[in-house]
């Protein structure tokens, strides 16, 4: 209910906006977030192949910043990030004088729609899983129990814009309804796509041009090793992937571990990842399930990761900054 009251509300400020002439004026869109911002010391200055870079625990009442799911960090330090229920997120991450991440501001909200402009309302077709920025600066957000890939323009529509309908994948019969399209990320004017997986030895990747018109087939492979299972997934500035594992049992706990591996290319088969970081206790863990990479001022090579607080009193909304640390120690 609070979804359709706040929907409603929004469409009304939309419809004043447009009836005074006002259709440029996409601020009154988005909704503003009060955020608590608690840093996060991990103990270490490394892990595995990454530098720590610093890190925070978010905190908000609001019902929207629930979820964290994917996100795509861009220049100059802004956040669009989506949540597992369909909202969309923008706020601006602020670095001390050693870049180390230490805030998130401007924090906004918004309601996803769907292609015919409607609010996304229900868990069954509001669960928005991976995020991807196209070439053209449009964002790409894959739904995991539809199945379903959309396409959004936040440079002409705003966050109130209809979808477009993305490429659709063949194999998906076969998904889980809550282990599907967990991972999404982007090769030149293609969709790189892969299914969260299960206790089976790979999961399906897609390599999915974004005008298909036919179904395309799962042609690759990403592995499953040690109980883990994909949830995040980006491409490096440097054209490589980097992919975000989580790994969860009662009496153990979570688990999350960074992968890098080369762009899947040729006629298909199964993509080789090197470990980067394997992240566990007494290192800050939680449910992570979001992943992006951006190239730094310095050059170097910047990861976020971002995890799904579950609306759990138990669990947290971490957000964690690493750098490649491009020569590995001897």
């Amino acid at each position: 209910m609070i979804r359709v009251l706040a929907a409603i509300a929004c469409a009304c400020v939309l419809s004043a906006c447009e009836s005074s002439g006002g259709s440029s004026a996409t601020d009154e869109q988005w909704q503003a977030v009060n955020v608590e911002v608690i840093p996060v010391d991990a103990g270490v200055e490394t892990v595995g192949r990454l530098a720590y870079r610093g890190g925070i625990e978010l905190r908000s009442s609001n019902p929207m910043f629930v979820g964290l799911s994917a996100m795509e960090a861009l220049d100059g330090g802004r956040l669009i990030a989506i949540s597992d229920e369909a909202d969309w997120i923008e706020a601006q991450l602020t670095l001390d004088e050693a870049g180390r991440l230490v805030g998130f501001t401007d924090v906004r909200a918004a309601f996803m729609r769907d292609e015919h402009g409607r609010v996304l309302r229900t868990k069954s077709e509001a669960d928005s899983e991976g995020l991807a920025q196209l070439a053209d600066g449009r964002f790409a957000v894959s739904f995991e129990r539809t199945h379903l890939v959309r396409i959004y323009d936040f440079n002409r529509d705003g966050p109130f814009g209809a979808a477009e309908m993305g490429p659709r994948m063949d194999g998906v019969a076969r998904l889980p309804a809550n282990a599907s399209f967990e991972a999404l990320a982007t090769l030149d004017d293609t969709l790189v796509l892969a299914a969260e997986g299960g206790d089976q030895p790979t999961t399906l990747m897609w390599v999915a041009p974004l005008n298909a018109s036919t179904l395309v087939p799962p042609r690759f492979a990403y592995p499953l090793r040690d109980g883990f299972s994909i949830t995040g997934l980006d491409r490096l500035p440097d054209g490589d992937f980097v992919a975000l594992e989580r790994f969860y049992a009662p009496v153990i706990g979570p688990r999350g571990r960074i992968t890098r591996f080369a762009a899947p290319s040729g006629e298909g088969g199964t993509v080789e990842p090197e470990v980067l970081a394997l992240l566990e206790p007494p290192f800050p863990v939680d449910n992570f399930e979001g992943i992006s990479a951006v190239r730094m001022p310095d050059g170097a090579t910047r990861i976020y990761i971002v995890s799904d607080n579950n609306k759990s009193a138990q669990q947290r909304t971490l957000l964690l900054a690493f750098d490649i640390v491009e020569t590995p120690p001897n």
